[in-house]
């Protein structure tokens, strides 16, 4: 069982035998803009005769909206039976009117059905076979039918006399947009309304997006007959206008101060940690793109620990907590060391998941995991948990000799900001006094946050991409335990788990070995301007996605040869998408800045399915295409996404593509019949899925880390008018300590000030923008009654 999330059209792993999946994936969706409906449909998986639907859960965008809170909103769905007449893709370019004919004296309403592009493909070829039925006055006109393309042209005119006695107020144009089929009813492919607000006196021309046809009640109370069971899912809508760079220089300036002045530092974490709108790990994500954006991220890291530091009192507690400054480190690692965490678990992760070992020690249910195993002589308790614990050492030992021996694949920046942790820790607790807490202070991100969170829930990590079986799951479940126990580096500290007693020598053996590799992994120069570099350099040399696609070796003139699809290793950086044939064999590059778009092939253009197209420009300025194969729709959206973040804002970029091929003397989706003729499709440039390893992006986050700072707005009103009272009530002639009070009360007024300044002129930017846009002025006012969410005016 499997579940694709549609709009987007990401898949989850495949979860096997089981009528109740667990999943646990997380997916951070780009949606496109003016979205209505997340769709999530569930199937069955099989590959002999195809996956099978087993339902859909819809949620709309408005329900959203309406139910925003910090910490997401979860709820149950109740899965309803697929309407494939709710499946419409595709857009209409029509023109339409009603005009006078100067001979008769009589009125005509006119539809011109010009062309359409990216319809559904309703044929097994990848293509339709597309007509239109326009109905006006109870009579209906249709065209000719195009001919396997999901982009025809008919450029075909149809007439509707207008009577005399019509009021022009109920008039109503539907056209309809139909798949002919020889052998079977015309599919259904999507309909337009027009009425009289869009059908006057003249000429209008636009394009439309089809629509589905409404759902009759009848077919609604027959799917909700069959109980088809229900999904749990946990949301949250982010919406932010996100204003030209120059309007965000001002809250820049602000957070740059706020890394060098405590007390302002102080002022806006602690805003934003206590009155926030979004979880806290969104906001602790933003703020550490943000400050690597102005490389700034070790003052940042540095602020917020110390900070951290300052709060704690009992130093068993220490970095134990979610708080700004645990979640920024968290996320830090993850936007940097993501490929060293992979690099060091995945091997064991899939020896793992490859030998589906049944192991356990708890006696609670060592019985009932025996039970489920079939064999004629049943291995006894004692035999069991021996080879359980025969393998858990086994697999232990593995991750740990793996993770210390990987200090020259660890990320300088990380080894840097965890030195930095190390030393703030030892000014308040010195070693002499507290021996373990320096090592304490390092492993409690690294192993703690790190390495034991990616042994438990290996897919979230993308160490691997399956899901592992139950037995397995439970594999994982222990051997994080371990890890943890390890990372704790206090032996025998078993809490309530006695039963991982015979573990122990085993534990203490690898605190020593795991304390001897938190030496080596802080051991690093101190801090100097040359900081800056490494993470512009690391964050330049990482590879984003890595491995193996199938290139296609596409001549448009072999008519009858066999497509030929080879298997390349691909791997893409900031900078260049690589690929080659072998491991000997030379990297053939198309750097990143060539990049014009990275679209989907139709499956019709060279029936293949999960086919991509990367258009580049070449040495000589001409244009190429790398159509590839991916496993996969997962991998071919991953690949897609990756790349278009990377070429985001090349100047290179072109607005239109074709998604066949030129095969033969046209291309076989638009039939144009010029090679170079101009793209049928527009390109879509927006990403799809979020990941840590995004592109920065410091408008966005600037705006997302205003949005916080927003919310809290009659918070900072109010301290500030606190403020001015205390100082107007204050007479600094009568003692001295009143002057001090009133410098103190003086510097943080001009502090808050200045903080609602900034959100202020923000707020008017805001304002300006939206009264620009009639879109988004008209989707603010009829949200405002309904928001959850007051005094935020960047949320529409």
């Amino acid at each position: 069982m499997f579940l694709i999330l549609k709009i987007n059209s990401h898949r989850t792993a495949t979860v096997y035998k089981t009528l109740d999946p667990l999943w646990g994936e997380e997916f951070i969706l780009h949606m496109p803009s003016g979205f209505q409906i997340l769709s999530f449909y569930i199937y069955d998986a099989d590959k002999v005769s195809g996956d099978d639907i087993i339902g859909v859960a819809s949620v709309t965008r408005d329900y959203m909206y309406e139910n925003k809170n910090p910490k997401g909103l979860e709820t149950w769905l109740p899965l309803q039976k697929a309407n494939k007449d709710l499946e419409i893709q595709g857009e209409m370019l029509l023109e339409y009117g009603i005009r006078t004919s100067e001979a008769t004296g009589q009125s005509y309403v006119f539809v011109t059905v010009m062309e359409g592009r990216d319809l559904a493909a309703k044929d097994k070829t990848g293509y339709s076979d597309p007509y239109v039925t326009v109905t006006c006055f109870d009579e209906t006109k249709a065209t000719s039918k195009q001919k396997k393309t999901r982009f025809p042209e008919w450029n075909e005119t149809l007439e509707f006399l207008l009577p005399e006695d019509t009021c022009i107020a109920d008039l109503s144009v539907i056209v309809t947009v139909w798949d002919k089929d020889n052998f079977s009813s015309d599919d259904f492919m999507g309909q337009i309304h027009l009425d009289s607000e869009d059908v006057t006196h003249g000429t209008i021309r636009n394009w439309h997006a089809v629509a589905r046809r409404p759902t009759s009640d009848r077919w609604a109370r027959r799917a909700s007959r069959v109980d088809r069971g229900k999904i749990r899912v946990k949301l949250q809508l982010l919406e932010e206008i996100v204003l030209p760079s120059s309007c965000y220089r001002p809250l820049n300036e602000l957070l740059a101060e706020a890394v060098k002045s405590q007390d302002l530092g102080h002022l806006i974490w602690d805003m934003i940690e206590q009155d926030r709108t979004i979880e806290l790990g969104a906001i602790a994500m933003a703020l550490v793109r943000f400050y690597l954006s102005q490389e700034l991220i070790f003052e940042f890291l540095d602020a917020v620990i110390v900070r951290d530091i300052a709060k704690t009192e009992d130093v068993n507690t220490l970095f134990r907590g979610n708080t700004l400054g645990t979640k920024a480190v968290d996320n830090f690692m993850k936007v940097l060391a993501m490929p060293y965490l992979q690099k060091v678990l995945k091997p064991t992760v899939d020896r793992i998941i490859n030998e589906k070992k049944t192991v356990e020690l708890d006696p609670c249910k060592v019985n009932s995991v025996r039970g489920r195993r079939h064999s004629l002589h049943r291995e006894s308790e004692e035999s069991f948990v021996n080879h359980s614990l025969e393998a858990l050492e086994d697999y232990t030992c593995e991750i740990i000799n793996s993770i210390v021996g990987s200090i020259t694949y660890c990320p300088q920046v990380l080894r840097r900001v965890l030195k930095n942790i190390q030393v703030r820790v030892r000014e308040k607790w010195p070693e002499e006094m507290f021996e373990d807490v320096p090592y304490i202070a390092v492993s409690s991100f690294i192993f703690l946050r790190f390495f034991a969170p990616a042994v438990m829930s290996p897919k979230l990590f993308s160490v691997s991409d399956q899901h592992p079986n139950l037995k397995v799951i439970r594999t994982f479940t222990l051997l994080a335990k371990i890890v943890q126990s390890i990372g704790n580096l206090i032996p025998g500290s078993l809490g309530k788990e006695v039963w991982m007693e015979p573990l122990l020598p085993l534990i203490s053996q690898k605190i020593t070995e795991v304390k001897d590799y938190l030496d080596l992994l802080v051991d690093v120069g101190e801090f100097s301007a040359a900081h800056r570099y490494l993470v512009r350099q690391q964050s330049n040399e990482t590879v984003l996605i890595q491995g193996h696609l199938y290139k296609c070796h596409y001549h448009c003139k072999r008519l009858f040869r066999p497509i030929v699809l080879k298997k390349c290793y691909f791997y893409l950086t900031r900078v260049m998408l690589c690929y080659r044939k072998t491991p000997e064999d030379e990297d053939t590059m198309v750097m990143v800045e060539n990049i014009c778009a990275v679209e989907k092939l139709d499956y019709g253009a060279l029936g293949k399915s999960n086919m991509g197209q990367i258009i580049h420009k070449t040495s000589d300025e001409s244009t190429a295409i790398i159509y590839f194969q991916a496993k996969d729709v997962n991998e071919l959206t991953a690949w897609i996404s990756a790349i278009r973040k990377t070429c985001k804002y090349n100047v290179c970029r072109v607005e239109t593509f074709h998604p066949g091929v030129f095969k033969g003397d046209k291309w076989n989706c638009c039939r144009r019949e010029q090679d170079i003729a101009p793209g049928c499709s527009p390109t879509y440039h927006g990403v799809v899925l979020g990941d840590w390893q995004d592109p920065l992006d410091p408008d966005v986050d600037a705006q997302i880390i205003y949005s916080q700072i927003a919310h809290s707005k009659d918070k900072i009103r109010k301290m500030q008018h606190d403020l001015r009272m205390s100082l107007a009530g204050n007479d600094p002639s009568k003692c001295t300590n009143h002057r001090d009070v009133n410098d103190a009360a003086m510097a943080s007024l001009s502090l808050v000030s200045g903080l609602l300044d900034v959100t202020e002129q923000l707020a008017m930017s805001h304002q300006t923008f939206v009264e620009s846009s009639p879109r988004l002025s008209h989707s603010l006012r009829s949200r405002s009654v309904s928001s959850s969410v007051s005094g935020d005016d960047s949320l529409y």
